[in-house]
């Protein structure tokens, strides 16, 4: 392998364990009539056995420096197409993409945005296989009524059934994060709780604006004038005037929402 140097401004550490490797194609699942959207393909660890299974892959690499190394790696697999390129930009129209599986080990400071681009093409992806900063995967997989749950809990559950599989210690990378990794993997759920809206997203966002606080104490006065009329709009939708932001689930959440939206205070 040619000399190449991480570089720690784009957040690259390259998985080196082979068994590790193994794991996370095994829970792709890659078949020979797959389309494959990888995200960072860095030195082509996975982009190579999904390749080799006969899959089609778009390699999509955001550090030029790689792709030469990508596309002599890669030279025999006519079926992978390599796209120098920052993934939040990428466009299944563009490629004609349909139905296609994604994954792909996150630089981790990029995991939020790539779920945002997931929860944008949520319609066309069979599955998501993740590896992200392990506090990250605890954050996505959560449930109520624990210190992880969250806005990203929730917008990401709203769509998708998060299953959270291994955790990967640090040494398993090249350079060694100072952290460890989880690998997860989303799959859209049959019956999404529906759209995510705007105003949604400002309710929730509201609501755990301060963890500590209590819901209500959250929601006066951002969205709420009085606590008086907040107590009595939980009162109307069956949440505990005590309850915290943190014990609440996405459907309650969803029908504090509508009621908001129904009464214009949001």
């Amino acid at each position: 392998m040619p000399a190449y140097h991480a570089k720690k401004r784009l957040g690259q550490n390259f998985l080196k364990t082979g068994s590790i490797i193994d794991r996370v194609v095994g829970l792709v699942d890659p078949k020979p009539d797959d389309k494959i959207v990888e995200i960072g393909s860095g030195r082509g660890a996975l982009t190579l056995p999904l390749a080799q299974v006969g899959a089609a892959v778009w390699a999509i690499e955001f550090d030029r420096d790689l792709i030469d190394y990508l596309t002599s790696l890669l030279v025999e697999y006519k079926s992978v197409k390599i796209r120098n390129q920052d993934f939040l930009t990428f466009d299944p129209n563009t490629e004609r993409l349909d139905r296609f599986k994604l994954v792909g080990n996150l630089p981790y400071n990029i995991t939020s945005p790539v779920i945002d681009w997931c929860l944008r093409y949520a319609s066309r992806i069979d599955s998501v296989v993740l590896m992200v900063q392990k506090e990250l995967g605890a954050r996505l997989a959560a449930s109520p009524g624990g210190k992880d749950w969250s806005p990203l809990s929730i917008f990401t559950q709203m769509v998708f059934q998060v299953e959270r599989h291994f955790d990967v210690a640090a040494a398993h990378f090249h350079p060694q994060p100072k952290v460890n990794s989880s690998v997860l993997k989303l799959i859209p759920l049959t019956m999404p709780y529906g759209k995510l809206t705007p105003q949604t997203q400002r309710v929730v966002r509201a609501s755990f604006q301060q963890r500590r606080k209590l819901l209500v104490n959250n929601l006066v006065p951002r969205l709420i004038p009085q606590a008086e009329q907040a107590h009595k709009i939980l009162d109307a939708v069956a949440i505990d005037r005590k309850a915290r932001a943190e014990a609440l689930t996405i459907d309650q959440f969803l029908n504090l929402t509508t009621y908001l939206v129904k009464h214009k205070l949001v």
